[in-house]
């Protein structure tokens, strides 16, 4: 007898399941919603606006200002023509090394081409977007015109799509700005092209730059104040060179701080995911919590404010640093006036110090337009994004409009058609009523002429006249009086005979 035997796998297949199972885990049991992604990528991209826009950002700044005083009090160039009056100082053969190293003008000129094809890209790309929505624009304008407002009643598309409209002007905005910025990174190199030309070459064509001057007699007092002024000086380096070094821990503590990375083993409860642990937690503490409704990344806001925490001791480190920047600036900048009035009238190494202090310069600007440059390619990486979801926004609604205006225009050529013959039909029975109207006979009393009798058709008699009398099928049927001697002529006196049959009478022929 046969048996129906179902399979373990099927009959205890909940129990197959699991890490270890003959089964493996269940399907989609790892699967992470798709907000949860989206909510990281949000947190990503709060911790890079607040480490880059917020921190970085004011700590650059402060340097930047330490290198503007440093040029409007001529240093190091004026502590460098003092202390080795002859051949080039050691710190600005090690800038020299530096810039040769990073191939110097070259890397800039690259960088700068490499930024500005980004820009076209990016611009040919907004552009097309612009396009579409132009072009879309025209044919709906076309359509208004050719069917007019009260048929064509569908709004314009800056009204239809607002949002889409005003990222128009949003992005022409970031390119103004940019290109702005852009001017102002190629004036930078146009102001400083020659001195980091040199920099970039051989040493004999700086020792050619830089005069050598006589070794001056030096005071006591200009040594003790030029001593007083290095110190200064070397605090500033020191801090600048610090704060250097924070910049990069906390660009690598932000790298590390990766919400999309799972750092602990297993990352629970998906420990196939890639999704830190901790946006885990929450996600399913919110499917437990809120079980009916769909996760939305706006709930991590609390989670995205804890985390961001961390990065509070590095906000209050600017403070700190700005108050440390302007003792140290005060300082130099007392030293360096107590310098210059030791050496008061000493005009000896003046143009020394003017070219040490112009590669110098010079110096602080590559790094400055590196620096720029870097900005600029990431913006327009950013903005890449930006131009590209604009475009394929705008194809999409250029799209959606059109097939809904070819289906309002078949609506109307339908309606219009049907308008167009009932319109032809009334217009032909108004001009056949003028026609008629016209007609000089119309209405009057046509003259009735008496119709004329239809003729009897005659055919010759075959029949014998012995048998005139019988009925023949060649002659019709035919009611009347009793014939007489003549024929079938009725009497010409009498009263009036009834032409209508008799039942009673039965039938005649003849």
């Amino acid at each position: 007898m046969v048996v129906a035997r179902v399979p373990k796998e099927i009959a205890e297949s909940n129990s197959m399941l699991g890490e270890r199972g003959e089964l493996g885990p269940a399907l989609f049991s790892k699967l992470v919603p798709y907000s949860v992604h989206l909510a990281a990528s949000i947190y990503v991209d709060r911790r890079d606006r607040l480490v880059n826009n917020t921190i970085v950002e004011q700590l650059e700044a402060l340097t930047n200002k330490i290198h503007e005083v440093l040029r409007s009090l001529n240093l190091p160039g004026s502590l460098q023509a003092l202390e080795k009056p002859l051949g080039l100082p050691p710190g600005l053969v090690a800038h020299a090394d530096e810039i040769r190293q990073q191939d110097g003008i070259n890397r800039l000129l690259r960088s700068m081409e490499d930024t500005k094809k980004l820009m076209y890209t990016d611009r040919a790309i907004y552009q097309e977007g612009v396009q579409i929505l132009t072009s879309e624009a025209a044919e709906d304008e076309s359509a208004r015109r050719k069917y007019g407002t009260e048929r064509w009643t569908r709004p314009p598309a800056e009204q239809a799509a607002p949002k889409l409209y005003a990222q128009i002007q949003e992005i022409d905005g970031y390119f103004r700005a940019a290109t702005n910025s852009d001017e102002i990174v190629v004036k930078k190199l146009k102001e400083n092209e020659r001195f980091i030309q040199l920099l970039s070459g051989p040493d004999h064509d700086l020792e050619n730059y830089v005069p050598s001057g006589r070794r001056p007699a030096i005071t006591g007092d200009v040594e003790r104040e030029a001593g007083k002024l290095r110190g200064s000086f070397n605090e500033v380096s020191r801090l600048e060179s610090r704060r250097r070094r924070k910049i990069e821990a906390l660009r690598t503590k932000a790298k590390q701080d990766d919400i999309s990375k799972c750092y602990s083993n297993p990352c629970w409860p998906f420990s196939d995911s890639k999704l830190d642990p901790e946006l885990l937690r929450e996600a399913a503490r919110l499917e437990r919590e809120f079980p009916m409704q769909n996760i939305e990344a706006v709930q991590f806001e609390a989670l995205f404010d804890k985390r961001l925490q961390m990065y509070d001791a590095d906000q209050d480190m600017i403070h700190d640093e700005e108050k440390e920047q302007e003792a140290a600036i005060k300082r130099l900048q007392d030293a360096n006036a107590a310098f210059l009035i030791a050496r008061r009238g000493d005009q000896s190494t003046k143009k020394r110090e003017q070219a040490l202090q112009n590669l110098e310069n010079a110096y602080f600007k590559y790094k400055e337009i590196i620096s720029n440059l870097d900005v600029g390619r990431k913006f327009y990486n950013d903005l890449a994004k930006i131009v590209n979801r604009f475009r394929d926004e705008a194809r999409t609604f250029a799209y959606n409009r059109k097939s809904e205006a070819s289906h309002l225009e078949n609506d109307l050529s339908t309606r219009m058609n049907s308008l167009g013959l009932q319109q032809a039909t009334s217009d032909s029975l108004h001009l056949a009523k003028q026609a008629d109207a016209q007609n000089p006979h119309y209405g009057a009393t046509a003259h009735v002429e008496e119709p004329l009798a239809a003729p009897t058709p005659t055919r010759a008699s075959n029949i014998p006249p012995s048998a005139a009398g019988m009925w023949t099928p060649d002659v019709g049927i035919r009611f009347s009086a009793v014939p007489t001697t003549s024929g079938n002529a009725r009497p010409a006196a009498g009263p009036p005979q009834d032409g209508r049959w008799d039942p009673t009478q039965g039938l005649k022929f003849g």
